[in-house]
């Protein structure tokens, strides 16, 4: 009989969720080895900050998703020590959501992909640049290290790790079993529009608002400069540095927000919402809303949709 050893790290403001769900998953998953009669066994252990011992190997070491940032992003060196110790003696490091915070601080992502929440995407690049970070990945598995995208990719992440060291199988048999969707799927399809408010220039949350109150209509962006009397070149650096994005990449992204928000909550047939948010041209909608979320407007209804039973999916 072949034992995994887990170690679930259960750090300050760590998901209670995620570390008590993994540890009842895998044993599970134990169940369903021991009835196909598979010779591996999940032997989990669940170690705070001052229990981590380095003489007891595991050969997956969890990082869960957390409820703040009050530990990820402050340094924590005995926690890396061991974290490289393990990885030295050929442990895999796993991460969900704000975990890969502590993987890439303690320097276990450098030259890798990597994948967290899409919410915290900006502020991760910007903490680690020389990452390669994918924020439309549920999980990357670089080999010595995964890392899984939101609160809930935990359960992305127990079937990555099932797969890997029992068989897919087993991991297709779980996934049944807690009926929880293991299919694929990318963080895009759920990223919604959260657009700087805080930045502290008025001009730009003028412009903000001016967008908010007239993105259906023909808008450019000499117009809304000439609005508030203000040079095109003025106001595209202002609201690029304030934003992070340009005005047309604002209106875009704010049509298509809008344009989820009828998919999701009216039976609105697809040619009515891209007018309603401002696309003349239904192709030109269609294209960009599956480049921007990885669904076509219809696939994207059936999958989100709050009247599923109707039957107006054109």
């Amino acid at each position: 009989m072949k034992s995994i050893k887990v170690a679930i790290v259960n750090y300050p403001t760590a998901s209670q969720t995620a570390v008590h769900g993994l540890t009842e998953a895998m044993a599970i998953a134990n169940t369903i080895c021991a009835q196909l009669e598979v010779a591996v066994r999940f032997e989990v252990n669940t170690c705070g900050l001052d229990y981590l011992d380095t003489q007891e190997q595991a050969m997956v070491v969890v990082l869960p998703p957390c409820i703040n940032d009050d530990f990820y992003m402050k340094e924590n060196l005995p926690l890396y020590q061991y974290l490289s110790t393990m990885q030295q003696k050929g442990a895999v490091l796993a991460s969900a959501c704000a975990g890969a915070f502590i993987l890439a601080r303690g320097g276990f992502l450098d030259d890798k992909f990597c994948t967290t929440h899409w919410r915290l995407a900006d502020s991760f690049r910007s903490t680690f640049p020389s990452v390669k970070l994918n924020e439309n990945a549920i999980i990357v598995n670089e080999g010595n290290v995964i890392t899984a995208g939101g609160l809930m990719a935990w359960l992305d992440l127990l079937f990555e790790v099932v797969s890997m060291f029992s068989s897919p199988t087993i991991a297709q048999r779980l996934s049944k079993e807690m009926v929880v969707d293991s299919g694929f799927r990318e963080q895009r399809f759920y990223r919604q529009f959260v657009p700087k408010r805080d930045h502290g220039d008025e001009l730009v949350v003028k412009a903000q608002d001016y967008l908010d109150a007239n993105y259906a209509k023909p808008i450019s962006v000499q117009a809304i400069a000439a609005h508030f009397f203000v040079s095109q070149r003025t106001l595209q650096r202002r609201f690029l540095t304030a934003v992070d994005f340009t005005i047309i990449q604002y209106l875009q992204r704010l049509r298509l927000h809008t344009a989820c928000q009828l998919i999701e909550l009216t039976g609105k047939a697809i040619t009515e919402i891209s007018y309603e948010v401002g696309y003349q041209d239904i192709s030109a909608f269609r294209k960009v809303f599956l480049r921007e979320f990885g669904l076509t407007p219809t696939e994207f209804r059936k999958r989100f949709s709050a009247n599923r039973t109707n039957s107006e999916f054109s």
